[in-house]
């Protein structure tokens, strides 16, 4: 089977992980794989953290050069003759969706961002073209149930051709560090308005007040850093809150932590939740998204509505002077990320890209 993965990424975070083991399966099973990046650019390390496929980019740094981008999209799928064309990430859809299809090719998406995607610039415009772009793909995948009942009730998507298939999390999460520490919330999201940085750490200022000696360690990298950084000030939280920057490995962060936390405004899916309930952390999350999907009220965490700040205070403040809640937490956060491996979800996806296949030839025998 020859597959065509176009993505329009220039870094490597969530999405391009998944599609990273995603390959790493479809090499196991025997796939011909190449991927095509029409907005190259940023880490020159790509094609070796998407091996084994075939890596090819193409730079786009303004509006003027994406005639040229497509013409070369249009040359590279022709060479190939993909019998499945893959695509993640919006600007790679709308591209792929303005070009003409081959018979005997398959367009799959994976859908990885939801209703997410109003509350971005321009949402609204950018809405209607993933319907319309999404409308010409012959399989649409949501990474979440969420996002799949999105497609349907609000993109309008038959659901005859809408999948759902969890991210996944993949690693091995290290035991807990029992060494003397203060007790510690950890978040672990890029610093972008939609995960909601402002309301954690309002929260967190209010939980100081009951738990004096509370720490806040913030995982992550992004375009809100300095504005954190000053209402990490403002609010007198200095001694308090740690903003690592960009780690490789969250691991060892989950580890030295006793609570997750995540105020997202708008969760497609939640896999930072997944990796935290995997290292054993009781769970504090918006009930927003995929999120509900993933923490067990009462359970494994608790859910409070986005923005709520006194409920996310609340919560944080009970687990972390609560041992005992914690550990019953803990096991069961463990018991229910097990299900939720990467491993777990891949195979699914060969069942569609065979499923596609076979829809294929027989429609071309039909004929």
């Amino acid at each position: 089977m020859r597959i065509a993965h176009v993505i329009s990424t220039r870094g490597f975070a969530g999405a391009e992980r998944f599609l990273a083991a995603m390959i790493q399966e479809g090499h196991a099973v025997g796939w011909d794989q190449t991927l095509l990046n029409p907005f190259a650019g940023g880490s020159s390390d790509l094609p070796r953290l998407f091996a084994p496929a075939h890596y090819r980019g193409r730079p786009c740094d303004s509006a003027l050069a994406l005639p040229g981008v497509r013409r070369w999209l249009k040359r590279e799928l022709a060479e190939l003759r993909p019998d499945i064309v893959h695509v993640m990430l919006p600007h790679a859809l709308i591209l792929v969706a303005t070009l003409p299809r081959r018979p005997g090719e398959s367009r799959l998406l994976t859908h990885v961002y939801g209703e997410g995607i109003r509350m971005k610039r321009y949402g609204r415009v950018r809405e209607a073209l993933d319907s319309w772009a999404g409308s010409r793909f012959d399989r649409v995948v949501g990474i979440s149930r969420a996002v799949q009942q999105y497609l349907i009730s609000s993109q309008g998507y038959p659901a005859s051709k809408v999948d759902c298939i969890p991210l996944g999390w993949e690693g091995e999460p290290l035991p807990p560090d029992r060494s003397p520490r203060p007790p510690t919330v950890v978040c672990v999201a890029q610093f972008r308005p939609e995960k909601g940085h402002d309301v954690l750490l309002d929260a967190f200022a209010v939980v100081r007040r009951q738990v004096p000696d509370a720490r806040l360690v913030l995982v992550g990298q992004g375009e809100l850093e300095e504005e954190l950084r000053a209402r990490v000030k403002s609010l007198g939280l200095g001694d308090s809150v740690e903003l690592t920057g960009p780690v490789e490995d969250v691991w060892p962060y989950l580890a030295s932590a006793d609570v997750f936390a995540l105020a997202s405004n708008s969760e497609a899916y939640g896999i930072a939740i997944a990796e935290a309930m995997a290292a054993g952390l009781p769970v504090v999350a918006s009930e927003v998204g995929g999120i509900p999907e993933l923490v067990a009220p009462g359970i494994t965490g608790e859910l409070f509505a986005p923005g709520d700040r006194g409920a996310l205070a609340a919560h944080l403040a009970r687990l972390l002077t609560s041992p005992e809640l914690r550990s019953r937490m803990s096991d069961a956060a463990r018991e229910g990320a097990e299900p939720l491996r990467l491993r777990n979800t891949l195979p699914r996806y060969v069942e569609v890209c065979n499923e596609l296949v076979r829809a294929q030839k027989a429609e071309l025998e039909g004929r």
